[in-house]
């Protein structure tokens, strides 16, 4: 070795980071910009709030739906921000502690160490909160749509007649707050199951399930379908990043936009966020082909399946 090569030091290697959109916060091969609304839907959001319980696990996963919601409600992805914090980018909207649009929970069940604005929802008895969830006494989506409003005082609500009584008053501008559980489905009954018992859901909770099938097939000949989710707009088993156990289970994401979508009786919301849904399915499967034809695993079922092998610890 020569005296030059000897005194010259070794250049350390660097890793090439890739390129992010600054937007969407994916990859730029992958940017899901163009299949995002034009205009953030938070707006749209009138008559309920949105409080989602994420499992950590979730937090970890590469092909969770969550981030996708966020994104066509607010616009912009707050990154790495969104998941070490337990309010979701819905805090720039509000008007006060208590009035936002999205607030994602991250942990195995409500406690003390929960946002604050949540948790007066969740023990105030004069709130409306509506759990969507499988429950032996879950009520289909309309009916227990129809109760939350009728204790919210939005059902045959006289908008000519005037009252004197503050409480009436604030009654019928009473929002409704949704609630949905983020995880795998082994982890989110788990995670119904340890609320209940620990007693963390309201004493007044209403529950609600969806039958997508049926109400799809009920639907279809429905003059009022300009409100609904129509037979065409449904697709089962739609996020086909992850596997559903049956086509009546959906991601969080679709799940989310279809029930707000009945709320707020706009089909809009639903047919927004399924838009980019699709998007990113078509793009994994793109990606999916070329992992195939090179005898190799999809990374996001490699990510899916390291996780699920997980044991689940206690609190």
């Amino acid at each position: 070795m020569s005296h030059l090569e000897s005194a010259t030091p070794q250049q350390p290697q660097q890793m090439l980071k890739r390129q992010v959109c600054y937007t969407c916060n994916f990859p730029t091969r992958t940017c899901i910009c163009k299949a995002l609304p034009s205009e953030p839907l938070a707006p749209l959001f009138q008559r309920c709030r949105i409080v989602v319980l994420q499992h950590p696990h979730e937090l970890r996963r590469k092909n969770r739906s969550l981030p996708l919601v966020d994104l066509c409600l607010f616009g912009k992805s707050n990154g790495e921000k969104n998941e070490t914090n337990s309010t979701s980018q819905s805090t720039s909207l509000d008007k006060t502690n208590q009035d936002f649009v999205m607030r994602t929970v991250v942990g195995r069940r409500f406690g003390d160490q929960c946002d604050e604005a949540v948790l007066r929802l969740l023990r105030d008895p004069n709130e409306v909160v509506v759990a969507v969830f499988p429950h032996p006494q879950a009520l289909d989506l309309e009916k227990g749509i129809r109760l939350a409003d009728e204790r919210c005082g939005l059902v045959n609500d006289n908008s000519e007649s005037t009252s004197n009584n503050a409480t009436d008053t604030r009654q019928r501008h009473k929002k409704i707050t949704l609630v949905f559980v983020d995880a795998t489905w082994k982890h989110a009954k788990e995670m119904d199951k340890s609320n209940s018992e620990m007693g963390k859901w309201p004493e007044n909770l209403i529950r609600v399930q969806m039958t997508p099938s049926e109400t799809i097939s009920n639907n279809t000949n429905d003059a009022s379908t300009d409100t609904k989710i129509n037979s065409k707009t449904f697709v089962q088993r739609r996020f086909q990043i992850r596997a559903p156990p049956s086509p009546d289970h959906l991601s969080t994401a679709e799940c989310l936009a279809w029930v707000a979508s009945y709320v707020e009786r706009n089909p809009v919301i639903y047919e927004k966020i399924t838009k980019v849904l699709d998007y990113i399915v078509d793009i994994w499967k793109g990606f999916s082909k070329d992992e195939k034809s090179n005898g190799g695993w999809d990374s996001m079922t490699q990510k899916k399946r390291k996780i699920t092998q997980n044991k689940v610890n206690g609190d």
